[in-house]
């Protein structure tokens, strides 16, 4: 009993970790075979990475397509996803593509390169939901992170802290409905 109530009275606080910095800056040039959050070294990745490209869509996945024809033979997009800007008519505003996550990560990054055919220049808004199971099963959702500015000359970065949520939810809304959403890099760290 004294050793429960000692317990109680001192709980053992564990630091938290820092999440993994794998660099998602178009500018920076990551070897051949290397993974972003791999040290350049050769010595092993302290974390996991699993990209969003290996992974299926849960949800959503009629709004996945292919990469622009013009960027297919563009090095740098080879572990894109890439979602299609609503119609924006009035019942079709966001285009959602939800992943399951089932707690094993701790962040995801990607880089937000939009691409409009019609209008290079015009902007879209991507963010991220994360879902967090609930007592009654079901999931509570809360914005994990947002990129507002990029567009196709000036792509931003994306991130959310993830770490024990069920899903995440990509959700993308576009000036023009002739767009995507290329996610460069979309990766998921453990």
């Amino acid at each position: 009993m004294i050793v429960a109530v000692f317990a109680w009275r001192f709980p053992v606080v564990q630091q938290a970790t820092p999440a993994p910095t794998g660099s998602i800056d178009p500018s920076v040039t990551v070897p051949a075979g290397a993974s972003p959050g791999a040290p350049q070294d050769g010595s092993p990745a302290t974390t996991g990475v699993e990209y969003l490209s290996a992974l299926p869509a849960h949800a959503g996945t009629t709004n996945l397509t292919e990469l622009p024809r013009e960027l297919r033979k563009t090095a740098g997009f080879e572990r894109a996803i890439v979602i299609k800007c609503p119609s924006n008519q009035s019942n079709d505003k966001i285009s959602e593509v939800t992943y399951q996550l089932f707690g094993r990560f701790d962040t995801f990054q990607a880089t937000v390169r939009p691409y409009f055919e019609s209008q290079p220049d015009a902007r879209m808004h991507v963010e991220v939901l994360v879902g967090e199971r609930t007592r009654d099963g079901g999931l509570a959702w809360a914005v994990g992170g947002g990129q507002y500015e990029a567009n196709a000359e000036e792509p931003k970065p994306v991130s959310a802290v993830v770490e024990g949520m069920q899903e995440l939810e990509i959700q993308v809304q576009c000036q023009l409905p002739d767009g995507v959403a290329i996610l460069v890099d979309a990766a998921l760290y453990e």
